[in-house]
């Protein structure tokens, strides 16, 4: 009977063992990704995005945006312009590991080149009823990849290409895949709101970005609301 108490007990230490490595494994990949855009202080990009939304019928639509780290960002167009907050804009620090639950999930090879999977829970409200998996190309400390997991029906995932642009590497193509409750559509998390009643959004988005200019130092006004002219 001692011998059964001590084999389970073992057992339960060598998987709370194995739980705090993967947590600390996937931690540190977030470490990495941070640590290679330190020196990324703000990026002014055009912004193309296309939709293929079967609800939503718009044209392609231009912009300007605008990142200043460590959250501050802007889009500049002449008309109205929908545009996921999250996952649409290229933000290094949006996945500190001290926001989040972080759990190893697999080694993989994506395309021959070696990648992880974490699963991030947030710890605060900014993202309510929502949890992501990230791949990260481990060789070059990029996520390539995000998924979100809402704690209900539906969710996004994204596929990010990236270009060299003044020794960083930045977003030069994201790929949004959609499926959630129209509401979610027009929650914060999107700049603009659906002219459709309709109970889902499913569909493609594809975003493409130009003519970086990095580290310029943009004025902290740019990102302040101003009153339209009368």
């Amino acid at each position: 009977m001692k011998k059964t108490v001590i084999l389970i007990g073992l057992a339960f230490s060598l998987i709370g063992a194995g739980r705090v490595q993967a947590q600390e494994e996937g931690a540190g990949h977030l470490d990495e990704v941070i640590k290679r855009f330190s020196l990324l202080k703000d990026y002014a990009v055009d912004v193309k995005v296309h939709f293929d939304i079967e609800t939503l019928k718009a044209p392609d639509m231009e912009g300007r945006l605008y990142y200043k780290a460590p959250n501050k960002m802007k889009i500049e167009s002449k008309r109205v312009f929908f545009f996921p907050r999250e996952g649409g804009y290229f933000n290094p620090a949006a996945f500190k590991p001290e926001n989040f639950e972080v759990s190893l999930l697999e080694h993989l090879l994506d395309e021959g080149k070696k990648a992880v999977r974490l699963k991030l829970i947030p710890k605060e409200a900014r993202w309510p009823n929502q949890g992501f998996v990230l791949t990260i190309d481990t060789k070059r400390n990029l996520i390539i990849g995000i998924d979100t997991f809402p704690f209900g029906e539906g969710g996004m995932n994204a596929s990010i290409e990236y270009g060299r642009f003044d020794n960083f590497d930045l977003p030069t193509r994201i790929k949004l895949q959609l499926d959630i409750p129209s509401n979610e559509w027009n929650e914060p998390r999107f700049f603009g709101s659906s002219p459709h009643r309709t109970k889902r959004i499913s569909g493609r988005i594809e975003i493409l970005y130009s003519n970086y200019r990095v580290n310029i130092g943009i004025s902290d006004e740019i990102f302040l609301e101003r009153e339209p002219a009368r």
